[in-house]
């Protein structure tokens, strides 16, 4: 009986995005949200999609969330213009939207237990040739700067890279990415 309550409460866990795992793929849970989890000790990196359904005009409810979970009450971390790129790949079309960052040195403090937050915003992107994918038209990039995406398959990847205050040795790196769907 014992065994059973571990395998249920491993699988309830699992099903709720909790994991031990360094990284995990994408997952979709069972209250029909996208979200995917990276563990780097004292960090955790989550991504989340209040859907993973939307539909085209609908405003999407995605987020990421960086927490630390050290020894400290409080710690300061070191990293360019933001603590997060958020990066965005239409899967139907095969075409990437990169991110880019200035690159000034800021630290952020972040409290043990407390998430840094960030609401997902769309970035751009430019059509390299050769990249794959075709290039969208001013008036759909336009479209999409206003988080009104067209009908496909897309992927988010969250990346935050940062050092603790100025110790050189110390960087971290995480990434996570969900997909999502947008219909008619």
């Amino acid at each position: 009986m014992k065994l059973l309550s571990i395998i249920g409460l491993t699988m309830l866990l699992t099903a709720c995005g909790v994991t031990q795992s360094q990284q995990e793929e994408p997952s979709m849970s069972i209250f029909n949200q996208a979200t995917a989890q990276v563990e780097e000790e004292p960090f955790i990196l989550k991504l989340i999609s209040d859907k993973e359904q939307y539909k085209v005009g609908e405003k999407l409810a995605i987020r990421a969330e960086l927490i630390y979970e050290g020894e400290e009450s409080a710690i300061n971390i070191a990293h360019g213009g933001s603590w997060l790129f958020l990066e965005t790949t239409n899967l139907t079309e095969d075409y990437h939207f990169g991110a880019a960052m200035n690159e000034p040195l800021i630290y952020t403090k972040i409290t043990k237990g407390q998430p840094l937050v960030e609401d997902y915003g769309f970035s751009g992107g430019a059509y390299i040739e050769g990249q794959g994918g075709k290039p969208y038209s001013e008036e759909l990039f336009q479209q999409m700067a206003k988080m009104n995406f067209p009908p496909g398959q897309y992927e988010i990847k969250a990346i935050t890279h940062f050092g603790i205050d100025e110790i050189i040795g110390d960087i971290y790196k995480l990434e996570a990415k969900i997909i999502f769907e947008v219909i008619e």
